[in-house]
């Protein structure tokens, strides 16, 4: 009896310290990918100054501005709510999803887009470990409040 209640508390242990993991990762990836569109906004802002450059600049700022209160608000939620991580979820798809419209479907304005660099790539990838990321903490879900180390 006594190893069975040792057993589950090295679990529940184990799994506290997998969701503060789980946790900064997610963070990281989010404040990582408003940097990655700050830095995309201010390249495409350089580059020229026309409508459809204008508008992908406005894009990348927004998305940029969207992430970074996000990622502050991860931090400082500690579990309390689930709404930061379906947000993070919900962002990522929508990017995800108008980046592959944008390069198969000519769209008003920008029209079809045929460049795929390596800030494309990497943004999608960081994104979509968003979705899992968040996904994987919203199925373990547990109500108890977790410290997140600072």
């Amino acid at each position: 009896m006594i190893a069975r209640q040792l057993n589950t508390t090295y679990r529940l242990q184990s799994m506290k310290k997998s969701t503060q993991r789980f946790i900064m990762i997610a963070v990281i990836l989010v404040l990582a990918n408003s940097g990655i569109y700050f830095v995309t906004a201010y390249s495409q802002m350089q580059e020229s100054s026309d409508v459809p450059s204008q508008v992908q600049t406005m894009l990348f700022t927004t998305a940029a501005i969207v992430y970074l209160p996000l990622g502050i608000w991860m931090i400082k939620n500690n579990l309390h709510s689930r709404a930061p991580y379906v947000i993070a979820s919900m962002i990522s798809i929508a990017l995800i999803g108008l980046y592959v419209v944008s390069r198969t479907v000519s769209l008003p304005i920008v029209g079809i887009q045929n460049d795929v660099g390596m800030v494309d790539i990497l943004s999608k990838v960081t994104q979509g470990s968003i979705v899992v990321i968040s996904l994987l903490l919203l199925r373990n879900w547990n109500k108890e409040k977790i410290k997140v180390p600072q």
